[in-house]
């Protein structure tokens, strides 16, 4: 799969940005206002019924690296694509899932809107309202405005089986959708040989070198971008990857999204999120580096406690 991934997206990239605005915007209230049916008997018919997957057929950048990574990876249960048109009028269908993208408001008109990548049940009461359909999980694309969408293609491919890594969870009664809209993302076995990758820029808090040496006791470098989609490709082993989703700009209650992904494995090993605000831009905060730290530095907290006592 990564090598056909590797060479489409170079022909991708030769293809005009500009079609990706043919797709129809569609709005959903941000899931921490959404109420979520939970309960493994809801969700356990999902491996048997269809998964819709909503493409809008304009062969934006997007969505033909979605579609692809859709048909080299999808295997939690059989799957079609269709239109926004034909989606809108299943919809309310409970014998469907629907996998697609959406851009979607936190909580009032004024909030910045971002695109996720969701996967919604249908649900009789979304004739009128889509937010009436019990999402299962949401993943952030990009802004709305589309601004660093390119970086987001590189990961897409890993994005489709966090999803379906997720939903499996779901359907075994492991986990169940938050209403508050945080992912779980389980206990990371530590391993001494593991290193992190940081795109440059990705760091809000830039500690010295010696800080940050000691914290990650030399196993975390910051790199350029194409190194992190090398890795990405190559499926690099013990190699974990930076993700940063946020809005190119901070008014009302805007959220940057941080995640830590597996080269290797496509799993998702940390996900946090915070409000933006003036002090805190996008990126990773001191407190997500020492976070990140324990993944794979089992001593830093030790380290760490001494250094807090003196």
């Amino acid at each position: 799969m990564k090598r056909v991934f590797a060479i489409l997206l170079p022909l991708l990239a030769a293809l005009n940005l500009a079609a990706q605005e043919g797709r129809p915007d569609m709005e959903i209230k941000q899931f921490e206002e959404q109420k979520v049916e939970s309960g493994r008997e809801y969700y356990r018919d999902l491996p048997a019924r269809m998964t819709k997957v909503v493409i809008a057929g304009d062969n934006s950048m997007t969505d033909l690296i979605f579609k692809n990574a859709v048909e080299e990876s999808w295997n939690i249960s059989p799957f079609e694509f269709c239109d926004y048109e034909e989606f809108d009028r299943i919809k309310t269908d409970t014998n469907y899932y629907f996998l697609m993208r959406l851009d979607k408001m936190h909580r009032s008109e004024n909030d910045p809107v971002m695109e996720f990548v969701c996967y919604l049940k249908g649900n009789e009461k979304a004739a009128d309202n889509i937010s009436a359909m019990p999402e299962l999980i949401s993943l952030p694309l990009f802004p709305a405005d589309n601004s660093g969408s390119d970086r987001i293609y590189s990961y897409l491919p890993a994005y489709m089986n966090i999803i379906q890594n997720y939903l499996q969870k779901i359907v075994d009664g492991r986990i169940y959708p938050s209403r508050s809209g945080f992912i779980q993302t389980g206990i990371f076995e530590k391993n001494r040989d593991t290193k992190v990758l940081f795109r440059k820029g990705d760091l809000v808090y830039r500690p010295a070198m010696q800080e940050f040496e000691r914290m990650f006791r030399g196993r975390a470098e910051e790199v350029e971008q194409d190194v992190i989609d090398q890795a990405l490709k190559d499926g690099t082993p013990r190699t974990l990857v930076s993700l940063v989703v946020a809005p190119s700009e901070i008014y009302g209650k805007a959220y940057c999204y941080k995640m830590i992904i597996s080269a290797d494995t496509y799993e998702l090993l940390y996900w946090k999120r915070h409000r933006l605000s003036e002090k805190k831009g996008p990126g990773f905060l001191k407190s997500d580096l020492k976070r990140i730290s324990k993944l794979i530095t089992p001593e830093f907290k030790t380290v760490l406690a001494v250094k807090e006592e003196k």
